[in-house]
């Protein structure tokens, strides 16, 4: 299939096509979020234990609990969105427009595609995921947790806009030019995005299962900023998911600062069990015709 909406984008990116050049942005990049974003996270949390990310509790480990530590690590997402914009003009000479497409189009796509995501996610919440309810444990008032939101989708934005620029908007793009195959790059970059949702915290072989659904949602992703030309359909499918992730009923220590609930819930348990992870892959599914439907729109 050919992506006419996508020419742009990949033509400046078919301006300098060798793999050093992908491969020397994916080591530095790499470097940026396993060793230079811990540090400066660490660093940040050693100011105020009120933005402390990571705690060590009589439990286990704990990530993202608080709210000035969730924000924190979503907020360190910038570091990889300055890198992704540096390293792209460096090794590929390409400017911000050309890894995310025309503005005022991408403004259009994801305001549309953002409407019919946020319908999705009601429907969605009336049809809860399986024993959720059973799971479900009150954190915030409504009150408290309305006035974090702000905050919190400042934060998402951060995250989702850098993830999407460099897997989308840089790689996935440069690897369709290098390879000169849509099917091979899109495939390439969603298999990155999966390896980079790889868990130390699950075990086994529901550790597996997080990397698949990432890597199907790689796809998804790639697909609508192919078909659309720019990173917003993309962005918004991502923040809606994220959000309903980290902003509803999170699990209980693992990035639940700005959750109205938390949910008891063991992931290794959970992501073993057949039913949820069908669950989950026709949600998956339904937001990928769903957000096709609204750029038709």
């Amino acid at each position: 299939m050919r992506y006419n909406a996508y020419a742009k984008m990949l033509t400046s990116a078919g301006k300098q096509t060798a793999y050093w050049r992908i491969a020397a942005v994916l080591g530095i990049s790499f470097l940026v979020t396993v060793l230079v974003t811990p540090i400066c996270i660490g660093l940040i949390g050693g100011l105020s234990p009120n933005i402390r990310a990571f705690s060590q509790t009589e439990t286990g480990f704990e990530i993202g609990t608080s709210q000035g530590g969730l924000f924190v690590i979503l907020a360190s997402f910038a570091l990889l969105l300055v890198a992704t914009v540096v390293l792209a003009k460096r090794f590929a000479d390409r400017d911000l427009r050309d890894i995310t497409g025309p503005a005022p189009q991408l403004r259009t796509q994801f305001i549309v595609t953002f409407k019919w995501m946020l319908g999705l996610t009601v429907l969605m919440i009336l049809v809860p995921s399986p024993n959720l309810v059973n799971e479900m444990q009150g954190q915030m008032q409504i009150g408290a947790w309305l006035m974090w939101m702000p905050l919190a989708m400042t934060g998402l934005a951060v995250q989702v806009t850098a993830e999407e620029m460099f897997f989308r908007g840089y790689l996935q793009t440069q690897l369709i030019a290098a390879t000169r195959s849509y099917s091979k790059g899109m495939v390439l970059a969603a298999l990155l995005f999966g390896i980079g949702h790889v868990s130390t915290e699950i075990e086994g072989i529901a550790a597996v299962f997080p990397v698949i659904w990432a890597v199907l949602f790689g796809l998804v992703a790639g697909d609508l900023t192919a078909r659309s030309g720019t990173l917003g359909p993309a962005i918004a499918v991502h923040f809606i998911n994220n959000a309903m992730a980290l902003l509803i009923a999170p699990p209980m220590g693992q990035l639940s600062g700005f959750g109205l609930w938390t949910r008891d819930i063991d992931l290794n348990t959970a992501y073993s069990d057949p039913w949820i992870i069908c669950f989950e892959g026709l949600i998956l599914l339904i937001t990928w015709l769903t957000a096709r439907i609204a750029l038709k729109r």
